[in-house]
């Protein structure tokens, strides 16, 4: 049972309220126009599946490019409060004009221009309120971002479904002003608050890591530091060996100065990558499922919209324990052996999804789903934020960076999928990346070369088997 002075800490951390308040507002605009955008560009925009992926890839394509610009740029600068509003301006423009806006050409104008640009306000927030929340430890921070994340989930609890309501009074054109309006809203509440100072307590982790050679010395000190006052044993030292610990700290700190240091950075960088692809990889069926649900329910199992809130707002509803929980533990758990718990969880989900006989059978399946957005988004974050603990900035755009690159290849490849396959064969197809980010999480990479020989053995024999 979570304790409640965990949270009464959070309370009393400066700017924690005006950041909830800001990232609810976010999470508003976000639930009610994600899960009908879909809709809109077949009914109203009279787009063709094809169509509509290219529309869904240029939003998405637009917004990893403006959010990797602004992660390095506030990385460089330690400002993250302009960037980000100045993109929650642009996708007020953006929804706005979808208010009255039909042409294609000048949707996808739109789309690139001003919503894709404003999507990269969600990175922004949570780097945001990792530099400026004047966290006392990591274990404070890391629970303060999942607060924030289970606040933005909390938004999608309610948000779709009365997404839904609003759309069927005032159509379209009233469910962007008020995600316009929200997108405002959010804005206003960042444009009160104030940019960190570099010196700040809050910025601290922006501090650059120590060098190779400080590491050295700085271990090479702590061994030496254990003989200090005591003389050394022979099974300690060899005869002849100086003896003091000054002269001792300096031979240690030569000798691992000529080791090569070379192999931890690039392991480092491998495992970086293998966790982006991963990543990216759930981030691709997410986002396929997010184009293609709302199309399944209503065009594939005639449902309707509610039936659309239901499943959203009931996936959310159970994220929100979830996160709490993993939030209040992550700094004690293996993230990547969750992560890769997730990936099996998510194979299941579209597995379970491609057998539904009807609508009502998918509700116990959205649970699934809130695992997998739980864990990723409370997990994946920190993840990528441990292993690049001296750039912020760069970590929270990668990890979004992350779903967002799926969601650029999401957009054609659902739409093409869907013709070719059906909505069935999508989430078919979506479980079979699930099973890749399983194995890129669970397999370490040394093991990579002994797999691909193994394959190319088992093909060898395989061919000579037939000859």
């Amino acid at each position: 049972m979570l304790k409640n002075s965990r949270f009464l800490s959070l309370l009393r951390i400066p700017g924690f309220l005006p950041l909830a308040g800001a990232t609810l507002m976010l999470g508003v605009a976000m639930s009610f126009t994600a899960p009908y955008l879909s809709l809109f560009g077949v009914e109203r925009a009279g787009m063709t599946p094809f169509r509509l992926g290219i529309f869904m890839t240029a939003i998405a394509t637009s917004g990893v490019i403006a959010s990797t610009a602004a992660g390095r740029w506030s990385d460089a600068t330690g400002k993250h409060r302009l960037l980000l509003l100045v993109s929650l301006c642009a996708a007020t423009l953006g929804y706005l004009c979808l208010c009255v806006v039909r042409d294609y050409r000048l949707l996808l104008l739109v789309g690139v221009a001003f919503i894709g640009a404003g999507g990269c306000a969600l990175s922004l927030v949570f780097s945001f309120s990792r530099a400026a929340l004047p966290a006392s430890d990591d274990a404070e921070r890391t629970f303060a971002s999942a607060t924030l994340r289970t606040i933005l989930s909390a938004a999608w609890v309610f948000g779709p479904a009365v997404g839904a309501l609003v759309l069927a009074a005032t159509s379209f054109y009233g469910l962007f002003l008020f995600a316009a309006a929200s997108f405002a809203a959010c804005g206003t509440i960042v444009w009160r608050m104030r940019e960190p100072r570099l010196d700040e307590h809050a910025t601290q982790h922006l501090m650059a890591r120590p060098t190779s050679g400080e590491v050295a010395q700085e271990l090479a000190e702590e061994r030496a530091a254990q003989y200090e006052g005591q003389p050394l044993t022979q099974a300690e030292v060899q005869p002849g060996a100086p003896r003091d610990p000054a002269t001792l700290a300096t031979n240690v700190s030569k000798a691992k100065a000529s080791r090569p240091l070379a192999s931890a950075p690039e392991g480092s960088q491998k495992d970086i990558i293998r966790a982006i692809v991963a990543l990216t990889l759930i981030g691709l069926a997410a986002n396929a499922t997010m184009i293609v649900l709302p199309l399944y329910i209503v065009h594939g199992l005639n449902g309707t919209r509610i039936d659309v809130s239901i499943m959203l707002g009931l996936g959310a509803f159970m994220e929100i324990p979830m996160m709490l929980a993993l939030g209040s533990r992550a700094a004690m758990l293996d993230k990547q052996w969750w992560l890769a718990a997730c990936a099996v969880v998510h194979a299941v989900y579209f597995v379970s999804m491609s057998l539904a006989p009807g609508v009502h059978a998918l509700i116990p399946m959205q649970i699934l789903n809130a695992f997998v957005v739980a864990v990723t988004s409370c997990l994946g974050m920190t993840f990528v934020q441990d292993l690049m603990p001296s750039s912020p900035g760069r970590a929270t755009a990668l990890f979004f960076n992350a779903a967002r690159l799926g969601s650029i290849l999401s957009g054609v490849l659902s739409g093409m999928l869907v013709q070719a396959f059906g909505y069935r064969g999508t989430f078919l197809f979506c479980g079979v990346l699930a099973l890749c980010a399983l194995v890129l999480f669970a397999v370490p990479g040394e093991q990579y070369p002994k797999m691909a020989r193994a394959v190319r053995r088992f093909l060898r024999e395989h061919t000579r088997a037939r000859k």
